[in-house]
């Protein structure tokens, strides 16, 4: 058990290194891959990496794009999503960053999605352009507030700005104490996007009703908020941001342990089978079977070590007593008898008889 928990804890720190050392741009939230695979012998995989090289190359001219290879039967639809506030520089490194990470995740499979923190990207083998999604596919909560009114109301004005603000695909800002962001992928009308954010705003006030921060993803959309020094999830579309692309305060790298470390243990979906999807209350699951394995580890060390004192103890009591047996073993003894002297055998009939000369 000791073991198991030491392995465990060293899987946490590895993570919470790895976490510090990428870029908050490219940080996965979560990955989807189709359960219809193709085989490697057919034009599909070459349909693929063509517009996998297509959606990279254009996401240093635009912040989205997509595309479709070969429209009969081995065609690919695929398109890209870049945060609204990110660089054209960023958006290229984010959207070959996701590209990549798909072809690792899902790498016979005929279709699948992934969701960076700067970046969208999305591949399957039927158009999908223009519909609507509205299904959800990732949540995150934070930790609650409880009732409090006033961030409560602050929130929820936020909120309702995000959705009903500026008529635009990407959406956010500071609103007092509250940080908010939302994003439609531009391949719905800007109506379809208005009531993917509503469904998203609806659904994220329930799930995450009390908390001080809270994410929804739906198929095409998304809606975020922070209590401010929570999370920062805006910029200025500079890379060298810290509330974009590098350092990260504490509470952001507990987050992302409890992101990975959820993904690692988390469930899949009817339509895909879902690699990487974050939820906190696994990762609450996940700790807290953590400290109750050191706790039983510590226990064990205990009684472990109650023994060997318990051993320690028995054994100096055999020594001692071992010592007074000893002592009586110096008594004089008398002279010792001599020898007889040695038989010489002679030979005879019967050999067991010795004869003396």
């Amino acid at each position: 058990m000791l073991q198991q928990a030491l392995s465990r804890s060293f899987l946490v720190l590895s993570l919470m290194f790895s976490i510090l050392s990428v870029s908050t741009a490219n940080s996965n939230i979560y990955v989807q891959c189709s359960q219809f695979n193709f085989t490697s012998i057919t034009p599909y995989q070459s349909n693929i990496n063509s517009l996998f090289n297509s959606l990279v190359n254009s996401a240093s001219l635009n912040n989205f794009n997509k595309f479709e290879t070969s429209p009969q039967s081995d065609g690919v639809y695929g398109l890209f999503q870049c945060r609204g506030d990110l660089s054209l520089p960023n958006c290229k490194d984010c959207v070959a960053s996701a590209v990549s990470q798909l072809e690792t995740a899902c790498p016979m499979s005929t279709g699948g999605q992934i969701q960076l923190e700067g970046c969208f990207v999305r591949y399957d083998n039927t158009s999908f352009f223009g519909a609507q999604e509205k299904m959800e596919v990732c949540k995150r909560c934070g930790p609650s507030i409880g009732y409090n009114s006033d961030v409560l109301n602050r929130v929820d004005n936020a909120l309702a700005y995000l959705v009903g603000g500026n008529g635009q695909y990407f959406r956010g800002g500071d609103f007092g104490s509250i940080q908010g962001l939302a994003q439609c992928v531009q391949d719905l009308s800007l109506s379809d996007c208005q009531d993917c954010l509503s469904e998203a705003c609806g659904r994220l006030r329930t799930e995450c009703e009390t908390s001080t921060w809270g994410d929804m993803y739906l198929g095409k959309c998304y809606i975020r908020y922070a209590d401010q020094g929570s999370e920062n999830i805006t910029n200025n579309g500079n890379s060298s941001s810290n509330k974009s692309s590098g350092g990260g305060n504490k509470t952001d790298i507990a987050k992302w342990i409890g992101y990975i470390l959820a993904a690692l243990f988390g469930g899949g979906s009817l339509t895909f089978v879902a690699k990487n999807c974050c939820n906190v209350n696994v990762y609450n699951k996940i700790i807290k079977n953590l400290k109750q394995d050191l706790e039983g580890a510590k226990k064990e060390a205990e009684k472990a070590k109650s023994e060997a004192k318990s051993a320690k103890e028995k054994a100096e009591k055999v020594e001692k007593e071992k010592g007074k047996g000893e002592s009586m073993l110096y008594l004089p003894y008398p002279p010792p008898m001599p020898m007889p002297p040695p038989c010489p055998y002679m030979p005879h009939s019967n050999p067991n008889t010795c004869y003396y000369l």
